[in-house]
């Protein structure tokens, strides 16, 4: 049994850090908030992106069977909406014009950042299939609450690690971008794998549905 929950566990945190270090819509926003406003709006938007995740954690340990008994196509359609949120998101990063150098928010930027990637996550297909269908694979629903303590902490942890490495990296990438030129084909790059993501979990969905 001590066996069977270690290989569980194990599993969880390179399956976890895995789906992270690759890029999606949440470490893409990262990489753009830390070239477009610094490493403190990088950290905030990290601080939101964890967030998200630990809200569609705990609800997958504590509420995901009462939500499917309610709506057995909760995760459809949500997966739909985001999906479509994350469509106009790419739009939106492929139509930048701007020097992301010279761009920065008037207001709040810090409580804006965090929110950004609060909503980023809320809205990210790929976390929503990793928590309301992978998780509960590995370890079972049964025995998610009884890991819930050891599944935040766990995750808190990798999360950290892989996006502080995002704005590491984002940092010292910011330095050689100086050429507009350079930045537009970056943005259309990233909002380009964004895009494709959102269209196959679309695809995906949709022919499952």
């Amino acid at each position: 049994m001590m066996m069977e929950l270690k290989i569980q566990m194990i599993t969880y945190i390179f399956t976890l850090a895995f789906a992270a270090f690759i890029p999606g819509p949440g470490m893409i926003g990262i990489m753009l908030k830390t070239i477009s406003q610094g490493k403190r709006n990088g950290w905030m938007m990290l601080f939101g992106l964890i967030t998200g995740d630990i809200i569609y954690l705990s609800i997958s340990i504590f509420m995901m069977t009462t939500i499917t008994q309610i709506n057995s196509r909760f995760t459809f359609y949500l997966t739909i909406g985001s999906s479509i949120y994350l469509l106009y998101l790419a739009y939106k990063f492929w139509i930048i014009k701007e020097n992301l150098l010279e761009y920065s928010l008037k207001i709040n930027a810090s409580f804006s950042s965090y929110r950004d990637g609060l909503l980023l996550t809320l809205s990210n297909p790929k976390t929503i299939s990793f928590y309301f269908a992978l998780v509960p694979t590995i370890f079972g629903s049964q025995s998610l609450p009884h890991l819930s303590i050891f599944l935040l902490l766990m995750t808190i942890m990798t999360l950290m690690f892989v996006g502080s490495g995002y704005i590491i990296f984002s940092s010292q990438l910011k330095v050689k971008l100086t050429s507009v030129r350079i930045q537009q084909i970056l943005l259309k790059i990233l909002s380009s794998i964004m895009g494709l993501l959102a269209l196959s979990m679309l695809y995906s969905e949709i022919n499952i549905g």
